[in-house]
């Protein structure tokens, strides 16, 4: 008798953010900006940032913790741990291996994955997931997005187009076997254009073509660029990721015999409220049926899907059954989508 196929599909999820609030408003007393500015060209009034002292791995502890707190999985279940962030503690080890140290599980040796797609982390790191489960390698597979990213930051003017986007959180989500097909992911898919890799955004902190890799004696560090995260070509980010993320979101939904009607909520990356709606009407979604949470949070890269997940399943505007289409658009270039019935 020929065995079932097994699905995969988003068990539960969890969130955290820090405590610090940090308005435009803020922002614009450091640099040269206005906070109806940044709103305008990013829908962003105010991020998070997290204390001195916290690493990335603390936030997604944190996340962990939330999800846990629901009931809905026991740690003991958990038998894979896949971390994304493009702020990880150390270069190395991953956060992987902390977190699962953190939260008290070393001794279970279960394997840490650590992958670095920027914003399309959690959209890769689901696909690696979903492959996981339905292979039969892993049961239930924690999947981390967690950023760090204001302790990195250039408050001075030359920063101000990079730092005004980014915040500071964590979100996870567990992915196991399917028991029916009301939930389950239907289609993952994701691309790289390495053409991309110095044109959108990037950090040359730790470039292991330099010796010293960074000079440890520069005592301006407003002065060293290379030490911040660098935007050189803003509006060629812009073009590409409203075409790759339209792209993506049209052939994930074809292939699973779908078209934008089906879909529920669009479940986007959320770096800029512009990017998110020129890809609701390229694909001709309805703007209402585009999930927001961008102008409390900001950018937080890999974390920014599942802070949605978690936001708005725990309202209850996310419901068990929702075709959810997810998209993401990262450095590198990175991107991809995942259509999935919640």
């Amino acid at each position: 008798m020929e065995q079932a196929a097994r699905h995969a599909y988003i068990r539960s999820c969890g969130m955290y953010v820090p405590e610090t609030v940090v308005r435009n408003e803020d922002l614009a007393r450091m640099m040269d900006t206005t906070a109806e500015w940044i709103h305008q060209r990013s829908g962003i009034r105010e991020r998070r940032y997290a204390e001195a002292g916290v690493r990335t791995s603390d936030l997604a502890v944190r996340a962990v913790q939330d999800l846990l707190a629901k009931g809905e999985v026991e740690a003991g279940e958990i038998d894979c741990i896949i971390f994304a962030t493009l702020s990880p503690d150390f270069f190395f080890p991953g956060p992987g291996v902390l977190l699962q140290q953190k939260l008290g599980w070393a001794d279970r040796n279960i394997p840490c994955y650590d992958i670095r797609q920027q914003c399309s982390g959690f959209v890769y790191g689901l696909q690696m997931a979903q492959a996981f489960v339905e292979t039969g390698m892993y049961h239930n597979v924690l999947l981390v997005g967690a950023e760090l990213h204001s302790h990195g930051l250039d408050f001075s003017d030359r920063g101000r187009a990079v730092t005004v986007l980014f915040g500071d959180g964590a979100g996870a989500a567990v992915i196991s076997a399917a028991r029916d097909d009301r939930s389950r992911i239907l289609v993952s898919r994701v691309y790289a254009d390495g053409e991309g890799a110095l044109n959108g955004i990037h950090m040359k902190v730790f470039d292991f073509a330099r010796k010293p890799i960074i000079d440890y004696d520069v005592t301006d560090f407003q002065e060293n660029a290379d030490l911040y995260p660098c935007m050189p070509a803003p509006k060629n980010l812009f073009a590409n990721a409203v075409r790759r993320m339209s792209q993506v979101a049209v052939e994930a939904l074809s292939m699973v015999g779908l078209g934008v009607d089906d879909v529920d909520w669009v479940v986007p990356h959320q770096a800029n409220i512009r990017i998110n709606r020129m890809v609701a009407d390229t694909i001709k979604v309805p703007r209402e049926k585009v999930l927001y949470n961008m102008h409390k949070y900001g950018n937080t890269t890999a974390a920014t899907i599942p802070l949605l997940l978690t936001e708005f399943t725990r309202d209850g505007t996310i419901k068990r059954g929702d075709v959810l289409l997810m998209v993401a658009f990262g450095s590198g270039f990175t991107w991809g989508a995942a259509v999935a019935r919640y």
